[in-house]
């Protein structure tokens, strides 16, 4: 659905949103998906809404709160933010995409240490996370790390071809590396 309205399918994400909820989804899943369409809509108000009214059905799942905390992050909310996915995590310590929330939110907090830990229990969880894979490349490639960080950017780079960011992280890896051996 999310994918959809981004597409500017906006009729076929309806009927997308209908059909899921003939499967009898669950109040909790029916809060994550207009959280989802409102996020994708950039109405992070409602989007934070809504993880919270799937929070107050009393569903403990980890992926609720692990987009609540990416979210919570979008409106500089970092306390909150750090506060739920570390909940995520804890509610499924290896689970990818909680693993991945937290990673992310602790590398914009300047906490690496902790954030390439979370970050690699996040590709090791679900090696094709791209997101987790660039976070923890970036991390790798700071800590001079740097065939590590190739590794990451070029499985990228065959995911997202061409993505300038990778083709970027590789050519400065490169670079620190002649510089090194010289």
């Amino acid at each position: 659905m999310i994918i959809l309205n981004a597409l500017g399918r906006a009729e076929d994400a309806q009927k997308a949103l209908c059909n899921l909820r003939e499967l009898a989804l669950d109040k909790a899943d029916d809060f994550l998906i207009q959280a989802a369409k409102a996020a994708s809509d950039g109405d992070l108000s409602a989007a934070v809404a809504n993880y919270e009214s799937a929070l107050e059905t009393g569903s403990d799942r980890p992926e609720i709160y692990a987009g609540y905390a990416l979210t919570l992050m979008q409106f500089e909310r970092s306390d909150d933010a750090l506060a739920a996915a570390r909940i995520a995590v804890s509610l499924a310590p290896d689970d990818a995409r909680a693993n991945y929330a937290l990673g992310h939110i602790l590398r914009i907090l300047n906490e690496d240490d902790e954030a390439l830990s979370a970050l690699t229990k996040a590709v090791i969880a679900e090696p094709d996370l791209m997101l987790a894979m660039y976070e923890q490349g970036m991390l790798l490639s700071e800590r001079n790390r740097h065939e590590e960080a190739l590794v990451n950017f070029t499985r990228f780079l065959k995911a997202n071809p061409g993505d300038p960011s990778a083709v970027q992280a590789i050519e400065s890896i490169h670079q620190k590396m002649r510089i090194k051996t010289r």
